[in-house]
């Protein structure tokens, strides 16, 4: 009996396999570049970051795909190379965060002095507009840049209540919605915006005071977890550096993976309940 039939179908099989793996490896590819771009555009933009998205893409790919291999041609240790590519997967996300979280606070600190900025301007003798402007010209980004952006957008036709509001959707934080609800308020039934405005200052400054001795009282619960979480990964790595045999089974078996992956799911709990216990909304 010939063995021909049998090896066509096998490698037509193989080939389906294959054609099907290349026609969805492209299609997933192009959406991904096309969802990081259009994120990664979205999110500079929204930081006052202009960057090209096309890029920070071929970076990405390239950081994805050169450092894994290189970490594990270099120790050969497969563990690594995969917490590398976890890293670079994850990381831009969390450098996002960071950095908007950063800018939000900076925001936040600046605000009650340019509220009281805006009192001043209008007690002698501008408007709310002018007020504005005279604030995005002396203070310091972004708290500028964020009053600019309000200024130019009614400059094109956009009703201040609006341009006020996509002020609080891009900067969601309470004491933005405040001042924004204030603004307003005093818009439609009228009152003393001068007024409003250095007691709402006032206000937040006396909130940021007291938020910001909250931060310094649990600073030291925050580096706790900090620490704890990466003790078991710096003891892990001095063992490794210090007794490379006794530790060749840890990361070339299903056991030691399987420990490994245990450890880290229960380091990053560890770590997300510290976060949950110092959390403190005033």
């Amino acid at each position: 009996m010939s063995i021909w039939p049998l090896v066509f179908v096998v490698f037509a099989f193989f080939a389906m396999v294959t054609w099907l793996a290349v026609s969805n490896a492209g299609a997933f590819g192009s959406r991904y570049q096309a969802t990081f771009t259009e994120t990664a555009r979205f999110n500079l933009s929204d930081m006052f970051m202009f960057m090209d998205p096309q890029a920070l893409f071929r970076f990405n790919v390239g950081a994805i795909i050169l450092l894994p291999l290189i970490t594990w041609i270099v120790t050969g240790n497969p563990v690594l190379a995969a917490f590398v590519l976890l890293l670079i997967v994850f990381l831009p996300r969390k450098a996002y965060r960071w950095l908007r979280e950063r800018r939000l606070r900076k925001i936040q600190s600046q605000l009650p002095d340019g509220l009281m900025m805006i009192a001043s301007s209008m007690r002698a003798g501008l408007g709310f507009s002018p007020a504005l402007e005279s604030l995005a010209q002396d203070s310091d980004p972004p708290l500028a840049q964020e009053f600019s952006l309000v200024l130019r957008e009614q400059r094109m036709g956009v009703k201040p209540d609006e341009a006020l509001q996509h002020f609080n959707d891009r900067v969601p934080i309470q004491d933005v919605t405040l001042f924004v609800s204030a603004v307003n308020i005093s818009r439609e039934i009228g009152g003393n915006l001068a007024e409003s405005m250095a007691s709402l200052s006032d206000t937040l400054r006396r909130r940021l005071i007291m938020e910001e001795k909250v931060r310094a009282l649990t600073a030291q619960g925050r580096l706790q977890g900090i620490v704890m979480a990466l003790l078991p990964a710096g003891i892990v790595a001095f063992l490794t550096f210090a007794y490379p045999d006794t530790m060749q089974g840890f990361y070339h078996s299903p056991m030691g993976w399987g420990v490994i992956a245990v450890a880290a799911v229960m380091e990053y709990l560890g770590y997300r309940m510290c976060g949950k216990i110092m959390s403190i909304d005033v």
